[in-house]
């Protein structure tokens, strides 16, 4: 009985120092959007700038594990930019962080005081420094060759930090020590973005780039949808650790008629339930991106969750946990539901999601004003607008404005015109690819060909493989598709062995390869930065098995 008395005790003990770093992560995270909304960042003065970079050095030099810890909570801090404008670079957080660690860890290398091993590096670490190499190949032989090649150093950068998270991150349990600075800053985007939205229906400014679509700390709506969607396939992976976790041994705990049994159940329930809590909050911000790939890779995540509670990598049915898998598909379904509820009858949006998700599959619900003395008949589905001219396509605010000036107000199902213009872009960046397919056009040549969209931003290939294929070429699509494929191939292989008892690894690994791959499939989220940390995660948690 004295060894779980010992177990339970370091359970809870408290680390105070890991507890203010975290702290002091939330705190960052905080003042960096308030700062950057109000004007204060970037920093007005080089100058400013430089004392920042010198303060961070010597916090680096001296604890280069702390400032790792502080790129890690800064991931997705995606539209902040530090430098000032006068060096005519953009430096995100997570990117300044990165920066001065591996400065730090230079240092410590040349001066033979590292004070862990370095990471065994494999054939897949080749993978990365090939997507690099092939991205300024491709910028010798693009028409834009500067920008092509200023994109790959951009490119190179990314590989840099998905090498810094290699070094750190080498076993389950470098993830858990880091997984908190992650998770606190996932939270306070999680807030910032419901925030946004409120902002927006009480007539404020929402700081989004499409009002009425939180875009939080990201570019865009739909970079936060795919951030979620990978938070929440983390949280998934939380509730799995959990469940399966060998430290709650109810046989063992249950040779002993003790009260410490009811300890270890309160604490295993306290910690899903405030999962769940963070997991209804997470619904809520996808619901409100109305990011309909981010939504189809979160359906994704879910089902391989509970298909993976269900089965724990088991193929015989007489072994799958059907009681478990029941109570956790009810838990889920309960967190949707109380999610759909909060972001409509609060409500937190003024779009028609339930209509958003039917234009999924291609129709779009639209509400429309009409002259009220207009002889003729108003279809039920149109392809575009002008077929029923002089209507015009109206936001939901204003139904009650047309109305009073008499104008008739009723709905129509019309072809998503999203779906025209991905088709487009599609075929655009298909023929192109036809015509260079061994060097691509280079990154910074894709807006060129694809043309831009109403806010002046470069259309992108609308996939993760077209745009990298068409960016990098035929090297940099290969190495990128052979080292998503050894993370997913060897995963599962790891997955359905028996033998392999401590699966919450593999559980994160997979899950969050669906999180990043499947949204990716509408998206190019090909630069973001927790994409790459992801993948140095997954390839050393794999390489430890």
């Amino acid at each position: 009985m004295l060894k779980y008395l010992n177990k339970f005790s370091k359970y809870i003990q408290f680390n105070p120092t890991k507890a203010y770093l975290v702290l002091a992560n939330i705190v960052l995270a905080v003042f960096a959007i308030w700062f950057s909304n109000v004007g204060l960042l970037p920093f007005a003065k080089s100058s400013d700038f430089a004392f920042f970079v010198m303060l961070a050095l010597v916090l680096a030099l001296y604890r280069p594990g702390w400032t790792f810890a502080f790129f890690v909570g800064t991931l997705a801090l995606e539209n902040i930019n530090l430098a000032p404008n006068g060096l005519g670079i953009s430096l995100r957080p997570y990117q300044f962080f990165g920066i001065i660690t591996i400065i730090a860890l230079l240092v410590q290398m040349v001066s033979k005081r590292l004070a862990f091993p370095l990471p065994k590096w494999r054939w897949y670490d080749l993978m990365p420094i090939l997507f690099v190499i092939a991205g300024f190949l491709s910028s010798i032989g693009s028409q834009n060759a500067g920008t092509s090649l200023k994109q790959s150093i951009i490119a190179a950068s990314f590989v840099s930090l998905y090498f810094l998270s290699r070094v750190y991150i080498q076993t389950f349990e470098d993830l858990k020590r880091i997984l908190p600075f992650f998770m606190s800053s996932g939270i306070v985007v999680i807030i910032y973005s419901i925030w946004q939205n409120i902002r927006f229906l009480g007539g404020n400014a929402p700081f989004e780039v499409m009002p009425g679509r939180p875009n939080g700390t990201f570019t865009e709506a739909d970079w936060l949808g795919i951030y979620i969607t990978f938070l929440i396939s983390v949280l998934y992976a939380m509730i799995y650790y959990i469940y399966k976790n060998n430290f709650y041994n109810k046989s063992a705990i249950s040779n002993f008629q003790f009260p410490i049994s009811n300890q270890f159940l309160n604490v295993k329930i306290f910690k899903q339930i405030v999962i769940y809590i963070c997991i209804l909050i997470s619904y809520i911000v996808l619901i409100l991106t109305v990011s309909r790939s981010a939504w189809i890779g979160a359906v994704v995540v879910t089902v391989g969750f509970l298909k993976m509670i269900l089965t724990n990598g088991s193929l015989r049915i007489s072994h799958w946990q059907w009681r478990e898998f029941s109570l956790q598909g009810v838990f889920v379904t309960v967190a949707l539901s109380v999610s759909l509820v909060i972001s409509l009858l609060v409500p937190l949006t003024n779009f028609q999601i339930f209509n958003r998700a039917v234009s999924t599959g291609g129709q779009q619900k639209i509400t429309i004003a009409c002259p009220a003395n207009a002889d003729y008949v108003i279809p039920e589905r149109i392809s575009n607008l002008d077929d029923i001219k002089p209507c015009r396509h109206i936001n939901l605010e204003d139904i009650e404005k047309e109305r009073s000036i008499g104008n008739y107000v009723t709905e129509v199902y019309r072809n998503d015109p999203t779906v025209g213009i991905r088709a487009e872009i599609y075929k655009k960046t298909i023929e192109q690819i036809k015509e260079n397919p061994i060097l691509g056009i280079g990154w910074g040549s894709i807006g060129n060909i694809l043309g831009r969209d109403e806010n002046g931003a470069s259309l992108n290939a609308s996939n993760i493989f077209l745009e990298v294929w068409l960016g990098n070429g035929i090297l940099g699509i290969v190495s990128f598709i052979t080292l998503l494929l050894y993370v997913l191939v060897f995963s599962i292989a790891q997955y359905l062995k028996d033998k392999n008892s401590d699966k919450a690894a593999i559980v994160f690994v997979l899950l969050g390869w669906a999180a990043i791959v499947f949204p990716n499939l509408f998206n190019s989220g090909i630069f973001l930065g927790f994409v790459w940390a992801y993948l140095a995660v997954a390839v050393g948690l794999l390489s430890k098995k």
